[in-house]
């Protein structure tokens, strides 16, 4: 072979080398592109569906699942309707899609906060204040959740109406199993059914809310927490120190104080140990466990876990 073909031959051999080379980040260069592309639509489609949802609550809070439709959401977001299908292929999809998006909105503005309450009477009393506080902050623009929604699909069977019933049973559930908790721990007292506490407080935020809505009065919202207030005081323990019962505002600092002592006040835990030690009863910080009883089907936050894990 002479010299000449040697160098072609190598010179052949580079071109094809770099040829494959360029190819192939050609090749992952587009590949890139495509899924940063595919990526970005995908935010922007989740991005939109959000703002769609968030319409259609505000919609079915004030007029119910009734006053949705495809054309009026359209009209609204100045969509299409082809936009709108995109999302959500039928009204009864739409409707599902906005009671699951409202279940997670009251998760997270009810369930969540009593979810990081100490368990027993405090966890029962954040349950309350934040249902109450979730009607006041006008969370959802109208009544339909989650009392009207409830009364209108009560007696009737189907998909929504199903989902419907089954977020109610989910919060008296959760109510009733913060009932038992308290009880458990011996902070309320456990002579008195649970299922009629549960019934006396669950019918305390439902009055609230009618009277507020009937009166359009801010003050209801402070009645209502007064009254709750004193069903907390008639059912307490002597666990509970007497300082904690003198007033609302001993009884908000009292649970205060019961979240954060441990980490930042020591100071806080011997006032407490003192105040109960005069009543010769073991600390409630570090409460007796009595014998547990079956825990219960849809027990507390179990729904909230279904959600958050979707």
């Amino acid at each position: 072979m002479t010299q000449r073909s040697i160098f072609e031959s190598l010179g052949n051999l580079y071109i094809r080398t770099n040829v494959r080379a360029i190819m192939k980040n050609m090749t992952l260069f587009k590949s890139k592109k495509s899924r940063g592309k595919k990526d970005w639509r995908s935010s922007k489609g989740a991005e939109t569906k959000k703002k769609i949802l968030a319409h259609a609550m505000g919609i079915a809070a004030r007029e119910g699942l009734a006053g949705l439709t495809i054309g009026r959401l359209a009209r609204e977001l100045r969509m299409s309707k082809s936009g709108l299908f995109a999302h959500f292929r039928s009204k009864r999809s739409l409707e599902m899609a906005t009671i699951n998006e409202a279940r997670n909105v009251f998760a997270s503005q009810v369930l969540l906060p009593a979810k990081s309450a100490n368990e027993g009477i405090e966890q029962l009393w954040v349950l309350c204040n934040s249902w109450l506080a979730h009607i006041e902050r006008r969370v959802f623009s109208g009544g339909y959740f989650f009392t009207g929604a409830f009364f209108e699909c009560a007696e009737r069977s189907g998909a929504i109406e199903d989902e419907i019933n089954r977020m109610a049973r989910e919060w008296w559930e959760t109510l009733r199993n913060a009932v038992q908790k308290a009880q458990d721990f011996k902070e309320i007292d456990s002579n008195v059914d649970a299922r009629r506490i549960n019934f006396d407080l669950n019918g305390t935020l439902i009055a609230g809310y009618w009277t507020y809505l009937a009166e359009k009065n801010e003050k209801v919202f402070d009645e209502t927490r007064s009254a709750l207030f004193a069903k907390m005081k008639r059912l307490a323990t002597a666990r509970i120190p007497d300082y904690a019962l003198k007033s609302e505002n001993a009884w908000k600092e009292y649970l205060e104080e019961r979240h954060t002592y441990k980490e930042k006040s020591p100071s806080i835990l011997r006032r407490i140990g003192r105040q109960e030690a005069q009543s010769g009863l073991p600390s409630s910080s570090t409460p007796s466990q009595p014998k547990q009883p079956p825990k219960k089907s849809g027990s507390v936050f179990d729904g909230l876990r279904r959600l958050t894990q979707r």
